[in-house]
């Protein structure tokens, strides 16, 4: 199973997306708390949507994108910031519990997938309202170019740019999102 993220990709951001990867470690789900870890000075959170494919390809050509996912969410990405370790930086969006996922919503109980409602929200505060129809680079030719460099595999998943602005995390925080008014994540911040 491999997480692939993308930066960016929504409202005001014009820079092209840029790709990284995350260990299956890095995924926390709705219900379990995220504790701060003690190897940076702050963490900040970065709501999202994020998609689960559903099917095996290589060289997906981007007409046919849309049958390799089958499910979407929403989540959050967490960056630590000012890390106690320069050598480790490539690890400060990738460490364990730096993806917080909600709930899956299968695509195909969607009329329209792409034009589903993800609302997001930091301590009941809107954090981002989106559909995966408004990013710059569509999911399509996310799922395409990703499909060149490794194969796409069932389990897979993609978060498909920042939705929102971030927010510093502190203990007592509560992140929650919901698609098209159905909760899918509620998750509390500890030390």
């Amino acid at each position: 199973m491999k997480v692939i993220g993308f930066t960016s990709n929504y409202g005001e951001h014009e820079e092209t997306p840029r790709c990284y990867l995350m260990a299956d470690s890095s995924i926390l789900y709705t219900g379990r708390p995220f504790f701060l870890p003690d190897f940076a000075s702050s963490f900040i959170a970065v709501p999202t949507l994020v998609v689960r494919t559903g099917r095996l390809g290589k060289c997906i050509a981007p007409k046919f994108a849309h049958r390799y996912w089958d499910a979407l969410t929403a989540g959050f990405t967490v960056r630590a910031v000012n890390s106690d370790d320069e050598r480790l930086t490539v690890l400060d969006r990738a460490f364990d519990g730096a993806l917080i996922v909600g709930e899956w919503v299968d695509a195909a109980s969607c009329p329209n997938a792409l034009e589903t409602m993800v609302q997001i929200t930091v301590n009941g505060q809107e954090a981002a309202s989106r559909c995966l129809g408004e990013m710059h680079h569509q999911l399509a030719d996310l799922l395409a170019g990703v499909s060149t460099r490794c194969s796409i595999k069932m389990g897979d998943l993609l978060i498909t740019g920042d939705a929102g602005e971030g927010h510093v995390l502190a203990a007592g925080d509560r992140l929650c999102a919901s698609v098209d008014g159905h909760p899918v994540l509620d998750v509390k911040v500890r030390l």
